[in-house]
């Protein structure tokens, strides 16, 4: 009872702890309300103090109002801009400004003010000269944009961290003019909703893919470019956007075109083994069993059946007994191995280093199975639960590959065990691991947590 107390008042004052991320954001508002309080404040007195001709508090006053604003534009100001560039590229509006642009469009308002309050006809010139730019910059990025037709053949296994090679078609409809300066992205949903720091994210992710200077009208262009996936996982494309700067570079004009939704599964890199798991093979494999078949270790002498190989016959044996007797002898092995991904959670035993640590599971689980592949033996995949099959080859390794793919740590309420057919040696039917050949288990339990009768049936691997 007592300790249940404990854990309470725990539990009580562990809620009463900001995130840190919510105490800056907190930090943030506070702070701005009192600058402009303050600096509010500051110009309210500077006013009263000239009306009852008290220079020198206005003076102070003034000089607080000036502070206060200085602290606005460091503190506040830089936030706030933040704030609002995510906004917008939240929104993903069809038309960016590019820093050059900026720079235009101040020159333009200042060129546009000193006209109206000069009156010079020059300055109105050069300010109709400047307005037309853009509009003709704008009209000539949207011609370039229309009628193009895009396709992107992506290979069917991808590795992460493993350039990929993918071939990129823009093909221009347009009959009388081409297109320049084309940039290609492709673009699919955004499982992140919230970064770090608690702001709403872009509702898509893009990744360019290739860039066109010149298209022909009537025609296509096509490149083959590299494109590099990171992480493991799955990745949906569900539409292209094509952008351009053209002609002047003051603006990025967008078109975005919606493509039949293609899932890209990125497989984890398999790596070089350690030396230590080199042995593996030799005890999966090599071993005799004590299950009849046509190995070369002789199993036992029996009477002589019909359907038996008369090449088996035992002539010496058959001599002495003066029955017709045959050799049997042992099956070998198959080189049937299973490797076991543990996928428990137990990011509460280990927040910090959980995932990195599962990943490094979900790569050598990867690299055991390219491995064992390579040396010709009959290998299945568990991933907690999921008993999958047993099989051989390039089309058995990719299907394995694409379930650790999209394996990810699978919560568990209660008593935290491994998969029952791995943790119950005494079930008899063919699901169960520890009745196999041999069995490797990759684990980010804590050492001394795995049971003993796993220990002695299998080989276990803390990552």
């Amino acid at each position: 009872m007592k300790d249940e107390a404990g854990s309470d008042k725990r539990d009580r004052s562990s809620s009463l702890i900001l995130h840190p991320s919510s105490l800056a954001r907190w930090r943030n508002a506070i702070l701005g309300t009192l600058l402009v309080i303050g600096g509010l404040s500051a110009a309210a007195i500077t006013l009263l103090a000239r009306q009852s001709d008290n220079y020198a508090l206005a003076a102070i006053a003034a000089v607080l109002s000036l502070v206060s604003a200085a602290l606005m534009l460091i503190f506040v100001v830089p936030p706030l801009a933040r704030s609002a560039r995510l906004e917008v590229r939240r929104f993903d509006l069809p038309m960016e400004v590019t820093s050059g642009g900026a720079i235009f469009i101040l020159i333009l308002v200042v060129v546009g003010f000193a006209a109206w309050n000069t009156g010079n006809n020059l300055l109105f010139m050069i300010f109709s000269l400047l307005a037309s730019s853009l509009f003709v910059g704008g009209i000539a990025a949207k011609a370039s944009l229309r009628d193009l037709i895009v396709s992107a053949r992506f290979p069917d296994h991808i590795f992460a961290g493993e350039a990929a090679p993918v071939i990129v078609t823009l093909r221009n409809a347009k009959r009388v003019f081409p297109s320049f300066s084309i940039l290609v992205e492709a673009r699919g949903p955004n499982e992140v909703k919230n970064n770090k720091n608690g702001n709403r994210g872009p509702r898509f992710v893009k990744r360019p893919l290739a860039y066109f200077t010149y298209i022909p009208r009537r025609a296509a262009a096509e490149q083959r470019v590299e494109q590099l996936f990171q992480s493991r996982g799955h990745v949906l494309i569900n539409g292209f956007e094509l952008s351009t700067r053209f002609p002047f570079g003051f603006f990025r004009f967008r078109r975005r075109l919606r493509a039949r939704d293609v899932d890209i599964v990125v497989y984890p890199m398999p790596v070089p083994i350690g030396d230590e798991l080199h042995l593996l093979p030799t005890y999966a494999g090599r071993m005799a069993s004590v299950r009849r078949g046509v190995g070369q270790d002789l199993f036992s002498l029996r009477d002589y059946q019909p359907q038996d190989d008369l090449r088996h016959i035992d002539w010496k044996a058959t001599a002495r007994s003066r029955n017709l007797t045959v050799r049997e002898f042992t099956a070998e092995d198959e080189r049937r191995i299973t490797i076991v991904l543990d996928t428990r959670d137990m990011s509460d035993s280990d927040e910090k280093h959980f995932l990195p640590r599962f990943e490094a599971g979900v790569i050598q689980a990867a690299s055991l199975l390219k491995h064992f592949v390579d040396e010709r033996a009959e290998i299945r995949l568990m991933l907690g639960d999921d008993l999958g099959r047993y099989g051989s080859g390039l089309k058995h390794l990719h299907g394995c590959l694409r379930r650790l793919a999209l394996v990810n740590p699978q919560p568990q309420n209660g008593e935290v065990k491994l998969s029952g057919s791995v943790n119950d040696p005494a079930t008899a039917n063919d699901d169960n691991v520890l009745g196999e050949d041999y069995a490797i288990v990759l684990t980010t339990a804590p050492l001394g947590s795995i049971p003993a009768k796993i220990w002695r049936a299998s080989h276990v691997i803390h990552v």
